[in-house]
């Protein structure tokens, strides 16, 4: 019967119908609803994390111009709708910060080679925004304080537009420093004061800033900019167009000042990213201010704007075009170790490379042989030391979010326990690991994190046969195997298949009465019914556990099936919903974590990870580590990463 009040935001976390009940609400309503709470991690700028039981009731609408703010959002992707999926991804995006529809493939391609920045609103879209206003405005002739104040409206109204969330509060901070500092009539040296008092005004207004990599990647990506872009440009204008020499400096310097945080975040080093973003950056303007027309078009008359939005979003295309591309290269993004002392060193070379840069970039000869020296790297990347490592029994890749397990089977080939989702990083793990074919693939289930690479799969390698418990085996998602004669075999519990050095024991694979989630998600069900497997291979043996939850858990202990192995793959990505005693039955020395960087999903749950510990198992999670190899070397086990 307490009430609290606070100004401090809470996480709900909701999925499936929870969500849909909640995301029918415009931003700004207040709702009442029956809520479970739990404490945040102390790091989180968050009160509490929020789990619903019950529907949100609404209390009170959103105030006007949020309402206002809201149709503009819907109408603008109601106008785009018609789009293909990608363009109609990226663009609300790209304009307006709606990420809500961008597909996991398409995100990690922009990760790969750079281009993340584009998938959210950044300071650059403020800036684009500005010009554009301003240019229309001085063309009418509006001078002085009118325009100052036509500027300010702009920013109220970008900031509006996207929802007033810190990241957009932050954007408008720096898009304002970039449009000062960059103007012709900006003194040298500007730009930066401008940049500080502009840090230590966010970090007053929202001390948690100081704790948010998007906000330092903003920071350091314009402070490089206002360093570096203009001396470059100099240099690089002495034998190219300026126009040019601008299209790679600013690019340039923004990743070059930003690389030590990307790789402590990604783990990886671009090596496509200043190629896509220089490709990439004069479609950005256009497609930033189409967008918005098409917005503001589509409030007016929703026919009107359907016919605007089935044009402007083929100004995305090449954006989508130049990051599946660049994305593909074989040497796209090399591995860099996310720990404090490689981190530093790769800080340190930056300095040393932006100090060299000016002279570099005034010498045409010195420049052109640097950037084939570039294009070679993507397209023939240098080998990891030490990866792979001599004699591995089985790799986990890293495909972020979902599952992919690669067991040895022969010099050249693996069986595959789950594929991961599409576009992920499957096939660049294959390829380092030599593998030229894979006479079996296994798949837990269908979901897409599992199983959603396998077109991508079946194009690029010769697979011998695909194995999926009995209520899969008809399932239309394996239709792209069946078109290319590939077998697809249902197993059930207790059958066992050779393939070289590696034995398959099918331990678990059919859901029992009541197996679902006590939520009753469909999902949950389906998770349940995950096939379970132990692979021995090279002395090592694994058990893939799928996406089983409490219930199916329960089930496979009840079966009486042998679950010990030296590995676990850690079940549901180490979501919390785990049961201590199947856990324990496993008897693993190592627990194996498939799971994605930031993800959404708060994967694995700190409840898992503690359970893992007390049962004295070595935690190895693809997210920190990348792609992970184990072997057994001298009777013992030892973990291998590609990072």
């Amino acid at each position: 019967g307490q009430t609290y009040r606070t100004r401090v935001p809470v996480l709900l976390f909701a999925s499936g119908d929870d969500l849909d009940a909640w995301a029918r609400w415009t931003p700004g309503s207040r709702v009442s609803a029956t809520i479970r709470w739990e404490t945040p991690e102390r790091t989180d700028a968050v009160a509490a994390v929020l789990d619903p039981l019950s529907e949100p009731l609404l209390v009170a609408e959103a105030s006007g111009w949020r309402a206002a703010v809201e149709s503009v959002r819907r109408s603008f992707r109601q106008a785009v709708s018609q789009a293909r999926p990608e363009q109609a991804a990226l663009l609300p995006a790209l304009v307006i910060g709606d990420t809500s529809t961008m597909p996991a493939g398409l995100t990690d391609d922009f990760k790969t080679c750079g281009l993340t920045h584009l998938t959210a609103v950044s300071g650059a879209n403020l800036t684009i925004l500005l010009a554009f206003l301003l240019g229309i405005a001085r063309w009418f002739g509006l001078r002085g304080r009118a325009l100052n104040g036509l500027a300010l409206v702009g920013v109220v109204a970008f900031v509006a537009l996207c929802q007033a969330e810190p990241s957009v509060l932050r954007a408008a901070a720096m898009g304002l420093v970039g449009l000062a500092a960059l103007s012709h009539s900006a003194q040298p040296g500007t730009g930066l004061r401008h940049l500080t008092v502009a840090i230590i005004g966010l970090c007053w207004v929202d001390p948690w800033l100081s704790h948010s990599f998007g906000f330092a990647l903003s920071v350091v990506a314009c402070g490089g900019i206002l360093w570096w872009a203009r001396p470059w440009t100099e240099a690089l204008a002495q034998w190219l167009p300026r126009w040019v020499a601008e299209a790679v400096a600013v690019p340039l310097s923004a990743q070059l000042a930003t690389q030590p945080i990307v790789a402590g975040l990604a783990g990886t080093v671009s090596v496509s990213g200043l190629a896509a973003n220089v490709l990439a950056g004069p479609w950005v303007g256009p497609a930033t201010v189409a967008g918005l027309v098409t917005a503001l078009v589509a409030v007016v008359s929703a026919t009107v704007g359907g016919w605007v939005g089935s044009v402007t979003p083929w100004l995305v295309e090449p954006i989508l075009r130049i990051a599946h591309g660049a994305a593909a290269l074989p040497g796209s993004a090399q591995a860099w170790p996310a720990e404090p002392f490689s981190l530093v060193a790769l800080g340190l070379v930056c300095l040393v490379v932006a100090g060299l840069m000016p002279s570099v970039l005034s010498r045409w000869s010195v420049t052109l042989a640097l950037a084939v020296v570039l294009v070679v790297a993507v397209l023939r990347p240098p080998p990891s030391p030490g990866w792979p490592p001599d004699s591995w029994a089985l790799v986990a890749c890293d495909v972020g979010q979902g599952d992919a397990v690669a067991v040895r089977v022969s010099q050249e080939q693996v069986l595959l326990i789950d594929i991961g989702p599409p576009a992920a990083g499957l096939p660049a793990c294959l390829r380092s690991l030599g593998v030229e074919q894979v006479p079996l693939v296994i798949l837990s289930h269908l979901h897409a994190d599992h199983a959603g690479g396998l077109a991508e799969l079946v194009a690029a390698w010769p697979v011998g046969s695909i194995a999926v418990s009995a209520a899969d085996a008809d399932d239309p998602a394996l239709d792209v195997a069946r078109q290319r004669g590939i077998e697809i075999t249902a197993v059930q519990p207790g059958s066992t298949i050779t393939l070289g050095e590696a034995v398959v024991e099918v331990v678990a694979g059919t859901a029992t009465p009541g197996a679902a989630a006590s939520d009753g998600e469909e999902s949950s069900a389906e998770n349940d019914a995950s096939l379970v497997t132990r692979v021995t291979s090279g002395g090592v043996s694994v058990l893939a556990t799928g996406d089983l939850e409490v219930a199916g858990q329960i089930a496979a202990q009840s079966s009486q099936a042998d679950l010990t192995a030296d590995v676990l793959k850690v079940p549901h990505h180490g979501s919390a919903r785990q049961d201590p005693e199947f856990l324990a039955a496993t008897g693993a020395q190592i627990a194996l974590i498939s799971v994605g960087l930031d993800n959404s999903y708060g994967h694995p749950a700190e409840s898992a990870l503690r359970r893992l510990t007390s049962l004295g198992m070595t935690i190895a999670r693809t997210d920190e580590h990348g792609a992970i190899a184990i072997r057994r070397a001298n009777g013992v086990l030892t973990i291998t990463s590609q990072r």
